[in-house]
């Protein structure tokens, strides 16, 4: 286990516009006219000889939603690529899934003398915001009101998101031992026991008269934190989260400072991916010890055997355990689930070290999303 107060990006995964250089340039496999570009790790289908190995662009991700000036610049009225809504998603050109746009600074009237400014994020300068779907219709409208931040506890962090492992190609070392989990399609949940806070009136007097208990359950989603307001209506008649709690024994299941991260899944979850539940189902992939002066995600095996969980609740798949292998990981991220098979397209994969481990952007743990997945445009729009 490694001991940080700092978790995994708590404000979400990486989204940036930044100014980077092209690192390869390669014949599209099906088309003589068409090249594919690499920045990171991200592989952009672009016109032939149109970018050369060092030239300067500004990278724009998928799930980008572009300003509506930038969007007339790249693309004129008589272009044959139109946006849908001026998002931008991923494609596939000649059979080839291309992830995002390239573009010359010049395009956008912008000039750099020299790359004193490379790695920059332009997203604000350019007016490009991330895509942002809307609230989910299973969470009730109780829940959507329950946010009351002066209330909440701050020990019971928000997981944040997962960066994409093509932000971070080299993070993984060829040959270092890994664990590959399934990536499971549907919405965040996180429960336990955390340090209790006079953060109330009520809680106050109690701290006073040493009555407040050491510790309080709480839960919810990543962003509503709900502990002792009993039931609230919603979804199936209670929220989806309160309905996990008491559906696994959460109160009793876990223990003090233990604090699970996990999907809920099934009917009215996702849509096309409910991996066969006939009623929503948690399947947990974290386990962190939270203290009031230390924050320790827990090793996966130490999280699945040692403190039972997998007899009382249910782990994410495993997929591969052992040396890391680039390529291998590729071709774990695409296939039929592992949780359900008769979930055809599976979101991809979590890579994570077999031992926890912290580097410069905090918890070593990266996600790969499939092309498939990127690709079905029946899915829903959270990855």
């Amino acid at each position: 286990m490694t001991g940080s107060l700092n978790l995994l990006n708590n404000e979400g995964s990486t989204f940036k516009v930044p100014l980077t250089k092209i690192l390869e340039v390669k014949n599209h496999p099906n088309a003589d006219r068409l090249e594919i570009a690499r920045v990171f790790g991200f592989e952009v289908v672009t016109q032939k000889n149109k970018l050369k190995v060092g030239d300067l662009v500004l990278y724009i991700p998928v799930d980008s939603i572009l300003s509506s000036w930038v969007e007339e610049k790249l693309f004129s009225p008589d272009s044959k690529v139109k946006l849908n809504k001026s998002r931008v998603r991923a494609a596939k050109i000649r059979g080839f899934v291309s992830q995002g746009l390239l573009v010359s600074p010049e395009e956008l009237g912008m000039d750099f003398k020299d790359t004193s400014e490379l790695d920059t994020d332009f997203s604000d300068f350019l007016e490009i915001t991330k895509y942002e779907p809307p609230a989910p219709s299973f969470q009730g409208p109780a829940i959507k009101k329950s946010r009351n931040k002066p209330k909440e506890n701050p020990f019971f962090h928000k997981y944040g998101g997962l960066d994409s492992i093509k932000w971070y190609p080299d993070l993984f070392i060829e040959g270092e031992e890994v664990i590959i989990t399934e990536k499971i399609h549907g919405t965040n949940f996180r429960a336990g026991w955390v340090p209790a806070v006079a953060n109330t009136p009520w809680k106050k007097v109690k701290k006073f008269f040493r009555m407040l208990p050491k510790w309080e359950f709480v839960w919810g989603s990543n962003n509503v934190q709900l502990q002792e307001r009993g039931i609230h209506k919603g979804f199936y008649e209670e929220d989806v989260y309160t309905k996990m709690v008491k559906k696994y024994n959460l109160r009793e299941v876990l223990k003090p400072g233990e604090v699970i991260y996990g999907e809920i899944y099934g009917p009215g979850i996702q849509k096309n991916y409910d991996y066969g539940a006939k009623d929503h189902e948690l399947i947990v992939f974290d386990l962190k010890l939270q203290t009031e002066t230390s924050s320790e995600f827990v090793d996966f095996f130490d999280m699945e055997w040692k403190n039972g969980y997998k007899n009382q609740l249910k782990i994410v798949p495993v997929l591969y355990m052992g040396p890391y292998n680039k390529d291998l990981a590729k071709l774990l991220t695409e296939g039929p689930s592992v949780l359900d098979p008769k979930q055809k397209v599976r979101e991809g994969i979590v890579i994570k070290p077999l031992k926890e481990e912290q580097t410069f952007m905090g918890r070593k743990v990266l996600k790969w999303v499939s092309d498939s997945y990127l690709l079905d445009f029946n899915n829903t729009d959270n990855h």
